[in-house]
């Protein structure tokens, strides 16, 4: 309404300013009146500035996500159906929405499923051996998906031909352990903690094992951050 009345009177003024609408005043008088219509014309622009300032200059960089919101809200309010669930647990957050149905309830820190040696894992050693049960440690260190070569701590490690290799989710996002490298059709092959399944390394403290029977080389990656790399080699 208010842009509506600003353009009519727009139009107004730039009509009677035509040659011949204004009333036949001395120049000195018709010099007034056109001054006078520029200042009308001004006012009237500064009036709609301050009309669309007072309509929409106090929203915030929020305010689609307000509205998303409160549109959601008044449709679940309407058909009945449950609010959504505010998510706050930071192991939720750092997972693709996907793959939060194959979350588990057992993310915490003292998980029965972490072994005796993880931390000793997260040094560096190569020879990060669990004395116990001869089994060679490697961790999936806190903040992982940033990084590359450092995300698995040994990043590489020498085991012997019959040995297993135990890798141990110390962060709170939902990794993979996969052999092969992102995007070779071999990948996943030799071994895959994969996305479901009790070996699926979804939350802090799950662990997955593989026992190495060949001599080789076997590089490994994560399929939901591939930057993340490690190798074993088996001698």
């Amino acid at each position: 309404m208010h842009s509506v009345t600003f353009l009519i009177s727009l139009t107004f003024v730039v009509n009677m300013s035509k040659e011949g609408d204004l009333p036949k005043l001395p120049i000195k008088k018709r010099k007034i009146g056109t001054i006078g219509a520029s200042l009308i014309v001004m006012g009237l622009s500064l009036l709609f500035i301050y009309i669309l300032w007072a309509s929409f200059g106090y929203i915030g960089p929020s305010f689609s996500s307000d509205v998303l919101n409160l549109q959601q809200s008044t449709l679940r309010a309407q058909y009945h159906l449950p609010e959504e669930p505010v998510i706050t647990d930071p192991t939720v957050l750092q997972t693709p929405p996907s793959l939060r149905p194959f979350l588990t309830d057992n993310a915490t820190s003292g998980s029965t499923n972490a072994t005796s040696g993880s931390t000793n894992a997260t040094s560096g050693s190569t020879n990060a051996t669990d004395q116990a049960s001869d089994n060679t440690q490697v961790s999936i260190v806190p903040g992982a998906s940033t990084l590359t070569d450092t995300a698995f701590s040994p990043s590489s490690i020498e085991v012997t031909v019959g040995q297993t290799v135990v890798w141990t989710n110390d962060d709170s996002a939902f990794h993979t352990v996969t052999s092969g490298t992102a995007g070779a059709a071999d990948a996943g092959k030799e071994f895959d903690s994969g996305l479901t399944g009790p070996t699926a390394l979804t939350s802090k403290g799950k662990t997955f094992e593989h026992t190495f029977n060949r001599i080789g080389d076997y590089p490994y990656f994560c399929t939901l951050h591939p930057a993340m790399v490690g190798n074993v080699i088996v001698k």
